[in-house]
């Protein structure tokens, strides 16, 4: 056997390796890279094995060793042919040396390819081991994440369940909760399946609810029209039958919704019958107005038969009254008792200080109960929201304005900021309200008008209105007029014997601060005068369009009072200043509508009035009224005020 032999077998048997080399890759293609090394192992053996065959010249074991040699030499002599034999054998047996030595390396190398691909292996099976577990590891969180989403997703489903009142869907969501471990597609699909149905019977459910919403919306507006018009009546009898069959219809399907069989279809029904009673509501408004504008065409027919009268009669009253103030200016420096008011005015001021009195009582226990606190403040914040707010900016602010004080004394829920107020949610909280809005009104000409004399126009607009609404809010707000300023009565009480000075200052309408000084007279003026123009707008402002009403506190008020107020006893700085902001704010509108009678009670007070006032007062106040009255009589134009909201404004 020559090397060649040899090295064909040590190429097999590594071929043989290459093949489970490529087998195991099959398996792993990791192995292949990790078993790289082989391939120079061999090269490597067989290089030394052709290094070292030319040193080894002799059979080391076997028959043919050198010792057998030595003795078959001794005993046997030599020829040719043995000879030849010899070398022959010699060389066969230097082969099979070879063979032996090669064997002996590739079963060394054998073993220690085996040891190494076993070490590989078990490193592969090693590594694997690690990576299978980090794989399920990672599995097995995963797996917890969902449960955990699934639970909380379980857990969001039973709140809104519970909310929804579904008992049935509620004790299969608990059931499920107590399965929440057994975390498979079946579950998840169920529960998307319950949640789609029962999110569709929620939105049918709701679609309804909205449905009967609107039609309880729709026939409250019917029930506040029939209440708040006479005219009303006849014509909600003709709908009488299709509002009872909506509302019977709508009751049927809100009943189905508590049985939990309701449908599209009874969604789609429902919808239908708000429609419907939308569309009553809509005809019932319609024909009301018909019925309203009949109405109003009667009424004004009459109404120009009885102005006719009317004018003739005040032409009669504005002739006597002024008669009677000429008679009054001529005959009162000859008098001895200064008159200071009429027994009428201060009887009118007794009675309605006495109502001011008896109402501020009904909402007394309100007042002192101390849980009630936060309802109290509510209510101011209702009432002094708007209030504060309130400016001639347009038409629709001060709409919005009215608006939310109208709903507040009607008992409605009215939204300030971001809360909720409904005055009667305390029997004694349409009281509370009603006596704080007048207060507060009069209250503004104090704070605000008397800086500002325009802001007393869209205070007027506003008052004027929810006193033609509300008679008892008008009430409220004379008789706080008076108890602010009485010369708005008009009167201007004496100091009685043994009244203290304050007790007179303060029936005078001045102010004490804390030390317990008295205002200083400047201060006081001007607060009057404040509250004074504001009375002055309220009596010349006129309705909205929206009321078919006029103004309860109109012209005929000023008139009356201007009439009283120059019969009284002058007195220094408030006559002078009073009559001034009389004029300056209401000359304008009584000129246009007494005309003739009001230029004659101009000239009676530049004339005699102010000879009067002259005896008593040199102050600005009475330079400024002369200047005035003069400027008047000299243009014959009085101008309206600055501020004044031009008609129709809202």
């Amino acid at each position: 056997m020559n090397n060649i032999s040899i090295l064909s077998d040590l190429e097999n048997n590594f071929s043989g390796i290459d093949m489970s080399q490529k087998n195991i890759k099959k398996h792993d293609l990791s192995i292949s890279d990790q078993l790289a090394d082989f391939e120079k192992l061999r090269i490597s053996a067989l290089t030394k094995a052709v290094e070292i065959s030319p040193l080894v010249k002799e059979v080391t074991i076997g028959p043919k060793s050198p010792v057998k040699k030595s003795s078959i030499k001794e005993n046997v002599p030599v020829k040719n042919d043995e000879k030849e034999a010899d070398l022959l054998e010699d060389k066969i047996g230097e082969d099979l040396r070879y063979t032996i030595m090669l064997k002996q390396y590739e079963r060394k190398l054998r073993e220690t390819s085996e040891e190494l691909f076993k070490n590989l292996v078990e490193k592969m099976i090693a590594k694997r081991t690690e990576s299978m577990r980090t794989f399920w590891k990672k599995q097995s969180e995963e797996c917890e994440r969902k449960t955990l989403e699934l639970r909380s997703r379980k857990l969001q489903m039973l709140k809104q369940l519970q909310e929804n009142d579904n008992l049935s869907v509620l004790g299969k969501a608990k059931l499920d909760e107590q399965k929440c471990q057994i975390v498979n597609k079946k579950t998840i699909e169920n529960m998307n399946r319950i949640l789609e149905e029962q999110n569709k019977a929620t939105s049918r459910f709701a679609s309804v609810t909205d449905s009967h919403t609107k039609i309880c919306i729709c026939y409250n507006d019917i029930m506040d029209i029939l209440s708040s018009d006479a005219l009303a009546k006849a014509v909600f009898d003709k709908y009488v039958i299709s509002i009872n069959t909506v509302i019977g219809n709508i009751n049927t399907i809100m009943d189905l919704c508590k049985t939990g069989t309701i449908t599209d279809k009874e969604v789609k029904q429902a919808e239908i019958l708000s429609l419907n009673m939308d569309n009553i509501r809509k005809k019932i408004v319609e024909d009301l107005n018909e019925v309203k504008q009949q109405e109003m065409l009667r009424k004004q027919k009459e109404e120009e038969v009885a102005k006719k009268k009317e004018l003739e009669g005040k032409k009669h009253i504005e002739k006597k009254t002024v008669a009677q103030v000429e008679q009054t200016l001529a005959e009162q420096p000859t008098k001895i008792k200064p008159m200071f008011y009429s027994a009428k005015n201060f009887a009118y001021y007794e009675n309605l200080r006495k109502f001011l009195n008896e109402y501020e009582n009904s909402y007394k226990d309100l007042l002192e109960n101390v849980s009630l606190k936060k309802f109290r403040f509510d209510c101011q914040k209702a009432v002094n929201t708007p209030v504060n707010a309130l400016s001639s900016v347009s038409g629709t602010h001060i709409r919005d304005k009215y608006d939310k004080l109208s709903k507040l004394l009607r008992g409605e829920s009215v939204q300030v900021l971001d809360t909720y107020v409904q005055a009667t949610q305390h029997p004694q909280g349409l009281y509370y309200c009603t006596a704080l809005l007048a207060k507060k009104i009069v209250r503004q000409g104090d704070l605000l008008v008397s800086s500002n004399p325009e802001a007393a126009f869209p205070l007027a607009a506003v008052a004027v209105t929810l006193w033609s609404q509300f008679p008892e809010f008008g009430m409220l707000l004379e008789a706080n007029f008076h108890r602010q300023c009485p010369y708005l009565v008009p009167m201007l009480l004496p100091q009685k014997q043994g009244q203290s000075d304050k007790e007179f200052y303060v029936s005078r309408g001045y102010t004490y601060n804390e030390e317990g000084v008295v205002e200083k007279q400047d201060k006081f003026l001007k607060r009057m005068s404040g509250i004074f123009r504001l009375c002055c707008a309220i009596w010349i402002t006129k309705t909205p369009k929206f009321l078919n009403s006029t103004n309860p506190h109109g012209l005929h008020r000023g008139w009356k009072w201007l009439a009283s107020f120059i019969n009284l006893k002058p007195e220094p700085d408030i006559c002078a200043t009073l009559l001034h902001d009389f004029f300056s704010v209401c000359g304008s509108e009584f000129h246009k509508y007494y005309k003739k009678q009001f230029i004659k009670i101009i000239k009676l007070i530049s004339s005699d009035y102010l000879k009067i006032l002259e005896n008593i007062d040199e102050g600005g106040p009475k330079t400024r009224l002369e200047v005035y009255l003069q400027n008047v009589l000299n243009t014959g134009h009085l101008p309206p005020p600055n501020g004044l909201l031009p008609p129709n404004t809202w």
